[in-house]
């Protein structure tokens, strides 16, 4: 395996029971109407997370409307003006409920000192599968509640200009419309957004142009490297892109995050390589592993 150095985040332990369930709606398979999910909530633990971080939040593919109310039920409470009731994206509900959650299961920790990755697809239309639009509130909502967030687009992200000069403008918000590299509170980060595919869709670049700009990133050494595409791990019957896959081996980034396409087991470790983890449909917080 690769060793990397004492100061590399690794993921030590995770959680096998959620430690909470948000309810949310979403379009379900083959135009069969709508979908009744819950998007899990798992503390984690992990070795080299500096102390400018009291936790670090993970999560990706967040695309569902919060809570179980029948979509007609939620739009009638819109037309009468009620805030409450109107429709809430799932990433709008998961920041308020960590933030809630932190602050009863860890008092002492300050929200200030939390980071949030996201990988990507934050936004959901309830009537049709697979549709893509504006994901601005769900950064909106972990930026009013956490210190630092940070991440990449999903296939399904459409971002106006006007919404990523937002997200460029505002402190404690470093979106990556573009493959690049940051360093921020004692950590590096690298995130490229997207998907392969044709050039001429949202969010998507052709396979060299992504595998180059995959590359240059890697060869950097993050110490977080952001995706929304995943890779395939073949040896563990985990699907992905075999090209991706590649472009890791032997990398020397401790730990990448992805999303896009579901994986039931979702940490993996590459023999020469980094971590990794899929946070497709889930959300995770991480916080320093207490050493004996």
């Amino acid at each position: 395996m690769k060793k990397h150095s004492k100061r590399s985040l690794q993921i030590v332990d995770i959680a096998r029971e959620p430690l909470e369930r948000i309810p949310y709606l979403t379009a379900a398979s083959r135009g069969a109407g709508i979908s009744y999910e819950w998007l899990p909530i798992y503390w984690g633990e992990m070795i080299g997370l500096p102390e400018e971080w009291d936790a670090l939040v993970i999560a990706s593919d967040l695309q569902g409307i919060a809570g179980h109310r029948s979509i007609e039920a939620q739009e009638a409470n819109q037309v009468v003006g009620s805030a409450r009731g109107a429709q809430k994206l799932l990433g709008e509900e998961l920041a308020e409920t960590l933030a809630l959650l932190l602050q009863i299961h860890l008092p002492d920790l300050n929200p200030a000192k939390v980071m949030v990755c996201l990988c990507g697809d934050l936004f959901t239309d309830p009537a049709r599968r697979g549709a893509s639009g504006d994901s601005l509130p769900v950064w909106r909502a972990f930026r009013n509640y956490f210190g630092f967030v940070t991440g990449v687009a999903g296939n399904h992200d459409l971002l106006t200009k006007e919404g990523i000069d937002e997200l460029s403008s505002t402190a404690g918000i470093h979106y990556f419309s573009d493959a690049g590299e940051i360093t921020y509170g004692g950590l590096t980060i690298a995130g490229l957004g997207g998907i392969i595919g044709r050039a001429d869709k949202p969010n998507r670049m052709v396979k060299a142009d992504y595998l180059e700009a995959l590359r240059q990133l890697v060869r950097q050494g993050p110490d977080i490297l952001l995706l929304h595409e995943s890779s395939e791990i073949r040896a563990r019957g985990l699907p992905g892109n075999s090209d991706i896959y590649k472009e890791l081996e032997g990398a020397s980034v401790p730990l990448v995050c992805c999303g896009h396409i579901h994986w039931e087991q979702a940490l993996a470790e590459l023999d020469d390589g980094p971590q990794v983890l899929n946070s497709d449909g889930r959300a995770y917080i991480f916080t320093a592993a207490v050493l004996d």
